[in-house]
């Protein structure tokens, strides 16, 4: 058997091709005695018990393709399950793809135009990762680092929409620049990407094929709290592995609290997330102010930082031990005035990009701040 009814995601197109390898030809059907509805756990589609649910009836798949279509849906924790749908000419044998383990149906419709503008564009970068794993790792693999495999397509969605203010420097647009191909060596919680390209250069030629290698990190948030009135700010201070890695001798470091952006998340939700996991503040999103946002390294990290500083109370009891178990976190948090963090600036011993940053921003708008 290899006929599927497809009901959620896959039905489509473009989705539909990106996972089977290439365009598969559908015609209408619907299975009767089931309905889709979003799923009660996310915005995802699931059959409930129902009046009838419709959807498309694909043609007798190649094996590449079904194999394609099975590692993608099990992946995401759906199996395969033999059905009969009436299609055009009647009743036909196929399978479909159920939840192994799910929460149920929250009682509502499933739109797919309405989850395509929402998640569309992330779920087809996410979906281009997941495929190149396929034969290397195992669902459960997949499954363990889906989070991170969404923020960063999820990254990457984003920023193509954003266009930062260019009144200086080179305006060329990105779709000026020939990518031959990319490869992916490693893809796990980070990504290493191999870059084979061709870019217009300044004396008016072009660059012939050239290879660039970079580590691609989800987008994250940093928000440095302050407490204009008593003129001091929180950090946080933990091992850093990359400090570890290049031979520090001291990788504990004083940070901003940070994280990186969730699926779905904005830089603000996150930054107000991550400081009540690491420091316990509860604060509202009007007390942020946006410092800048930033790519910490550009040539050999494709990560962008967005900085915030939070207006907000800093009694002395601020103190103390955070983190979130799951993710492993050990984090003291500490209090000082921000006369000292600036020192730490010019002394070296503030030695990480948002920290600095942070700092700077401060003190040129300390007094505006403080009234």
């Amino acid at each position: 058997m290899s006929r599927y009814f497809l009901f959620g995601t896959l039905l489509w197109d473009a989705l539909r091709a990106d996972v089977a390898g290439g365009p598969v030809d559908c015609v209408p059907a619907r299975l009767d005695g089931w309905q889709v509805e979003r799923a009660a756990a996310g915005d995802w589609p699931v059959l409930v018990p129902g009046t009838g649910a419709g959807g498309q009836l694909t043609d007798t798949l190649g094996s590449e393709a079904k194999a394609r279509l099975d590692w993608y849906e099990t992946a995401f924790g759906y199996v395969p399950e033999a059905v009969t749908v009436t299609g055009p000419d009647g009743p036909v044998a196929a399978l479909v793809y159920r939840e192994a383990e799910g929460g149920g149906g929250a009682g509502l419709p499933w739109d797919l135009a309405t989850w395509q503008a929402t998640h569309g564009a992330r779920t087809r970068l996410a979906a281009a990762e997941v495929m190149r794993a396929r034969g290397k790792v195992t669902p459960a693999q997949i499954a363990a680092r889906r989070g991170v495999i969404q923020a960063r397509a999820h990254a990457i969605a984003s920023n193509r929409t954003y266009r930062r203010p260019i009144t200086q420097g080179t305006d060329t647009g990105a779709d000026a620049v020939r990518v031959s191909r990319v490869d992916y060596p490693y893809e796990g919680f980070h990504r290493v990407e191999e870059w084979h390209l061709d870019h217009p250069r300044f004396d008016g030629g072009r660059s012939g094929t050239i290879q660039r290698a970079i580590s691609h990190v989800v987008d994250a948030a940093t928000v440095l709290p302050y407490d204009p009135v008593r003129d001091r700010v929180l950090v946080v201070d933990q091992i850093r592995v990359g400090a570890l890695a290049k031979g520090d001798p001291l990788p504990w470091m004083i940070e901003p609290v940070a994280g990186l952006i969730d699926a779905g998340e904005t830089p603000e939700q996150s930054a107000l997330r991550e400081l009540e996991e690491e420091a316990g503040l509860k604060i509202d999103a009007q007390a942020l102010v946006f410092v800048a946002r930033y790519y910490p390294s550009p040539g050999g990290l494709a990560q962008v930082l967005h900085s915030f500083v939070a207006l907000c109370d800093l009694p002395d009891d601020a103190v103390g031990l955070h983190g979130v178990a799951d993710e492993d976190e050990d984090i003291r948090v500490r209090l000082m005035p921000l006369d000292d963090l600036v020192a730490m600036v010019a002394t070296g011993e503030a030695a990480n990009a948002p920290l600095i940053v942070s700092a700077q921003w401060l003190a040129l708008h300390r007094a505006t701040l403080r009234g």
